[in-house]
């Protein structure tokens, strides 16, 4: 694989998870999908254990899907630069996953439930995904840290 297709295949997936938890919103926003119909389904008992579940989630979620990339990489320098490339776009999709995850479970909890912390969190969610967007400096960057070990 070459730089440019792993960064287009990152940001392709970048912005279709982007694009998808919009979309979420915006069908809760607009009614296609009832507020609060999660509260009338589930027991109370059962609604606390979602709303810790959500926030869990997100607390290990994004911590995992940032350090953990950083860690992997690091950990892996010295490879072939095909070996590393391939390394960093399989990296690359999981953190990307991970965010989104925990991003959809939140937006799911907030407007299902009706619960303010999920709305923190997918802020949170969000915010680390954008912060997750693949550049070519990122990886430029790396290539030369595993050039030089």
């Amino acid at each position: 694989m070459e730089k440019k297709d792993i960064l287009k295949s990152l940001r392709i997936n970048h912005l279709f998870s982007l694009f998808a938890a919009i979309l979420v919103i915006v069908m809760f926003e607009t009614g296609l999908l009832a507020k609060g119909a999660l509260a009338s389904i589930v027991p109370s008992g059962g609604i606390y254990v979602i709303e810790v579940v959500a926030v869990m989630l997100t607390v290990l979620l994004v911590p995992l899907a940032i350090k953990g990339f950083t860690n992997t990489l690091t950990k892996n320098l010295g490879r072939s630069e095909e070996e590393f490339l391939k390394l960093f776009a399989r990296k690359g999709f999981q953190r990307i996953a991970l965010l989104f995850i925990a991003l959809l479970v939140n937006e799911f909890v907030y407007y299902g439930l009706d619960y303010t912390g999920s709305f923190y969190c997918g802020l949170l969610a969000l915010g680390s995904l954008i912060y997750s967007y693949p550049t070519k400096m990122v990886l430029e960057e790396y290539l030369e840290k595993n050039r030089t070990k």
